[in-house]
């Protein structure tokens, strides 16, 4: 039997805190961030085999605003009012508000063009430079505080011209990015929801630079934006080695196989249905996004990282046809996979930012399995990993030739360009013995 505080939050199992009045920190900015109010019982998702995620009926809303969510506004926007609002600031912390905002005030103008952050002054117009691979998605987190998946996840659909494509809802678009970033743990330094929009940034980077992109379907390209926005949902911070050794209930519903991987997927799929972002499209359509996000999901699975490149490697043996859609799902499947890793090549000022919070997750793991006398290896362990040596290491055996598999099949200017940014990444790290503050 599951104990009940594995239904922490809404839509998903969560590796449970108990429940606690004190509001938790958000570690991308903006102050704490409210404990979340449930309403209604639990259900199982009956389509699902094996019944292996749980959803909780009813609408969530923090419980100390009073704003109203939402699900509540019927307001259809125009897509000139949509794009107009990429220009458009404002302290948008609650989707309640945004989407009143969005109703009202649609014709205002942009107020002012900087906000003040940590470290100074960060121009808003950063967020057009999303198809830019120098792109500063940490920068942007900090502009919306914390925020960043909402505002990236509803540009990046734009885009696409996924909107016109599938007549999507917005109001649907905006209460699944809402249900997405309260299912991502603001307390995890590396594997949280800023993360996520970085991953879904950069995947778009990388398809849009492929010469072969029209011939992907527009139902792939939904998918593939859905999949990078969701493909660590509802983390817990800790690898699956840390779930099997600790017995945790993961590992008992999804076993001891790609266990992240299947639970990231379940609780996607939980939030698109929840969510009614594709529920007016036709069952066929729905049952193949669904699939393919799913599938997206399942090949960041770093310990079957040798079989998708081996994979590539065939296809590229082989010869692609951009017409055969098992070929375009190996293409898919790859640019998730690096885009997964596009930390490592990002330009260094950004590169070590990230090095710095995906440590720092690896250290609380091994604080947690000091605590518990199990055995921590080195890189987990903050008073005995070097930074160097870890982090070099990584480029070496999994990043470098990972990008220079995708560059070869590329064959761009653009992609060589990202494999030149990795190896001076690595040059950097080589330099650093303890991590920069």
């Amino acid at each position: 039997e599951i104990p009940r505080y594995v239904f922490e939050r809404r839509g998903a199992i969560s590796l449970g805190l108990p429940t606690s009045p004190k509001p938790r920190k958000n570690i991308c900015g903006g102050g704490p961030r409210p404990r979340l109010s449930r309403r209604g019982g639990v259900s199982v998702d009956v389509e699902d085999v094996e019944a292996k995620y749980l959803r909780l009926l009813g609408d969530t809303e923090p419980s100390t605003r009073k704003t109203s969510t939402i699900t509540q506004f019927t307001v259809k926007t125009s897509l000139k009012d949509l794009r107009r609002m990429q220009s458009t600031e404002s302290d948008m912390t609650d989707p309640g508000v945004y989407a009143g905002r969005f109703k009202r005030k649609m014709s205002a103008p942009t107020v002012t063009r900087h906000r003040q952050c940590n470290d100074g002054l960060v121009e808003w117009s950063q967020l057009n430079r999303i198809g830019f691979w120098d792109f500063d998605t940490l920068s942007i987190a900090r502009i919306t505080k914390g925020r960043c998946l909402f505002y990236i996840g509803f540009q990046l659909l734009i885009k696409h011209d996924l909107f016109e494509e599938f007549s999507l809802d917005v109001m649907s678009v905006l209460k699944f990015l809402n249900l997405l970033e309260q299912h991502y743990e603001p307390e995890n330094p590396f594997h949280n929801a800023t993360h996520a929009a970085d991953v879904a940034q950069a995947l778009h980077c990388l398809l849009s630079n492929l010469r072969s992109i029209d011939s992907f379907e527009p139902k792939e390209l939904l998918a593939s934006i859905l999949a990078a926005l969701a493909h660590d949902v509802n983390h817990p911070g800790v690898n699956q080695n840390f779930l099997i050794k600790t017995a945790s209930h993961l590992m008992k519903i999804n076993g001891n196989t790609s266990l992240l991987e299947q639970h990231h997927s379940k609780v996607a799929k939980s939030l698109i249905k929840e969510s009614g972002i594709i529920s007016h499209l036709t069952l066929t359509d729905q049952d193949e996004i669904l699939q393919t996000v799913e599938d997206l999901i399942m090949a960041t699975d770093m310990a079957q990282h040798q079989k998708y490149v081996n994979n590539m490697k065939a296809l590229m043996v082989s010869g692609y046809d951009s017409q055969n859609p098992e070929h375009r799902r190996v293409v898919l499947r790859m640019a998730m996979k690096c885009s997964d890793l596009c930390n490592t090549a990002r330009p260094w000022s950004t590169c070590v930012q990230w090095g710095k919070l995906v440590l720092e997750e690896f250290w609380r793991q091994g604080d947690e399995e000091k605590k518990m006398m199990f055995d921590v290896t080195n890189m987990f362990d903050r008073d005995q990993c070097v930074p160097s040596k870890a982090l070099t290491g990584f480029i070496d055996y999994i990043a470098e030739p990972l990008f220079t598999l995708w560059a070869d099949f590329c064959d761009t200017s653009f992609t060589r360009d990202i494999c030149r940014l990795i190896d001076n990444n690595r040059s950097h790290w080589e330099e650093v013995i303890t991590l920069p503050v």
